[in-house]
């Protein structure tokens, strides 16, 4: 199916984003080399930014991959993670040294990119919006 342990895709975003009245939510799906698959949706209630909610939704799909690792007695540094997401501010400021503007992420991008260390081998790949609706469903 494909070269890495899991795959894990990611989706946040922010309902009524810039108004007293916004709501955050994500999905994440992780997908293992076996065939075993589970999608999870999220919600992070008001005053949460379409950029928060991209990142929580990551830091999500990486915790809960690592826990499941680490519950069976292993490491993820033995293990290989492919990242789908469809924020190109997530991919660069993780992978291509984006400077982190907004101080609200600058939290959110270090305990991702920690989490993303952990594993052997970790790539964060932006895809298109329709793959990630495809995959999540909505």
């Amino acid at each position: 199916m494909f070269e890495y342990c899991y795959c894990l895709v990611v989706d946040g975003g922010a309902l009524n984003q810039g108004s007293a009245d916004s709501a955050g939510y994500g999905s994440f799906r992780l997908e293992a080399r076996t065939g075993q698959k589970q999608t999870i949706r999220l919600n992070f209630g008001r005053g949460v930014t379409n950029n928060e909610a991209e990142y929580r939704t990551l830091i999500a799909g990486l915790k809960d991959l690592v826990g499941r690792i680490q519950r069976a007695g292993k490491s993820p540094s033995g293990y290989s993670l492919l990242v789908h997401t469809d924020s190109q501010l997530v991919v660069g400021q993780l992978t291509q040294g984006w400077k982190v503007k907004a101080a609200n992420l600058r939290p959110l991008v270090d305990e991702a990119a920690a989490l993303m260390q952990t594993f052997g081998r970790c790539d964060l790949v932006k895809v298109p919006r329709d793959e990630i609706i495809q995959v999540l469903g909505h």
